[in-house]
């Protein structure tokens, strides 16, 4: 009967201490923003989505991402609805941190920059390099202010990136101002990659983490993610999961700006 009872309680002890112990299925949220986390065919995509799924999959733990608005999602954050939010930044001032749990290690970074015509190359030297330009920009995205408030060249807003990239192509206007790894996605999706090149120089961009709720007692996981994630980084199966989607990992790699 002794035996039995330290059998027990050896196995109990063992379980606990297993990064198994708690697998469990993760309820994500997060809005499309292709190729980092997008639908295609009723199933989630997109490399920041298959980096997440794998890095959880290593700690043992499933990840079922829901798409929803933005909003929405960080209120479901912030209520605990949900264990974590995907493609997220962590605000102007850091404010997410009030009920996120960030991992110190980001999944990727956002860099923007200026698409042009290849037939029509150009060196980006500071926004007076734009002078007497057209600007082709998002309607709804917040740019900087000397961006957005610069009267030697026009801004041309539209509501999706491939209309973005059609004016740029047909030449009505000069440049497409657009996340690098979404303009070289949308790009070949258009089937014009071979026309269009872009500006290394980021003029804006930021970190893109997966962020755990405070409000689910998130924190260890953020900090297991972190370490898992730094780590997945140095495989070849990393560097495959850009390469399906056709992107460098150098463009989408966190900014130190």
């Amino acid at each position: 009967m002794r035996a039995v009872q330290a059998l027990v309680g050896w196995l109990c002890v063992e379980l606990l201490g297993s990064p198994y112990a708690f697998a469990r299925e993760l309820l994500v949220v997060s809005e499309a923003f292709a190729p980092y986390v997008f639908e295609e065919q009723g199933q989630p995509t997109g490399f920041d989505y298959d980096v997440s799924k794998a890095v959880l999959a290593r700690m043992g733990h499933t990840l079922k991402l829901s798409f929803v608005p933005w909003k929405r999602a960080l209120l479901m954050a912030q209520k605990g609805e949900v264990d974590a939010l995907l493609d997220i930044g962590r605000g102007d001032q850091n404010e997410r941190e009030g009920f996120l749990a960030f991992p110190d290690e980001a999944l990727s970074g956002t860099r923007i920059t200026l698409f042009y015509l290849k037939r029509k190359p150009f060196r980006y030297e500071g926004l007076f390099s734009l002078t007497g330009k057209t600007v082709g920009t998002l309607a709804g995205y917040a740019y900087s202010p000397d961006f957005a408030n610069a009267p030697y060249f026009q801004r041309e807003a539209v509501e999706t990136h491939e209309q973005n990239l059609r004016k740029l192509v047909r030449g009505h206007i000069d440049f497409a101002m657009l996340d690098t790894a979404v303009g070289l996605y949308t790009a070949r999706r258009l089937g014009v990659a071979d026309q269009i090149g872009y500006e290394p120089v980021s003029i804006s961009g930021g970190k893109l983490y997966i962020a755990f709720s405070l409000a689910r007692g998130q924190q260890s996981l953020a900090r297991d993610f972190s370490k898992t994630l730094s780590a997945f980084k140095q495989t070849a199966e990393y560097r495959a999961i850009f390469t399906r989607y056709g992107i460098d990992p150098a463009n989408v790699a966190p900014p130190e700006f």
